[in-house]
């Protein structure tokens, strides 16, 4: 197999991230946007990428052979009581699944977390993704709490687990 990169997305990549997004909402029922639901342009894309601090989000993409394949965004807590934590969504093409890009994109996310003073890394994951799941608690994520019913898929609900995972990083640099 072809060797994994994984990088911070840039302004070049912001087509072929558009369609990555869309066919994994095609492809998964385990992502909160359905088939045809995503409404970003290109522009909208880059816009929103030229204001990004990179010290509050992170923004990868994982390629094989020049070709998108996963993705993990990672947000900082905006409030100064929540600047220690992060939350993140990633997923991951079917074809490419179970073959380590998932986490390569967590091992990038701890680095940049530790690098830039964050404490924990939190997430929520739908309750049957048995995968996902067993990925985040080999990278030592822990389960803290169930959302019964918290998102309809079709028409049947669906439970949300909470997962959470403390990081070594340095003491913080904000000053409450």
């Amino acid at each position: 197999m072809t060797a994994i990169e994984i990088r911070e997305i840039r302004d070049a990549d912001a087509s072929a991230y558009i369609e990555l997004l869309r066919r994994l909402d095609r492809e998964s029922t385990f992502l909160l946007w359905e088939p045809d639901e995503r409404t970003i342009t290109v522009d909208a894309l880059l816009a929103h990428m030229a204001t990004a601090d990179r010290t509050q989000r992170l923004h990868l993409l994982a390629t094989c052979d020049d070709q998108l394949v996963g993705f993990l965004v990672c947000i900082r807590g905006a409030v100064r009581r929540l600047q220690h934590r992060c939350d993140f969504t990633m997923a991951v093409v079917r074809e490419h699944q179970r073959t380590g890009v998932g986490a390569g994109l967590l091992r990038a996310t701890e680095d940049w977390a530790t690098a830039n003073g964050i404490r924990r890394i939190e997430l929520t994951v739908m309750s049957h993704n048995v995968a996902a799941i067993a990925l985040y608690e080999r990278a030592g994520f822990v389960l803290e709490g169930v959302k019964r019913g918290a998102i309809r898929v079709g028409n049947a609900p669906v439970d949300e687990c909470v997962m959470g995972k403390a990081v070594a990083s340095p003491e913080p640099t904000i000053s409450l």
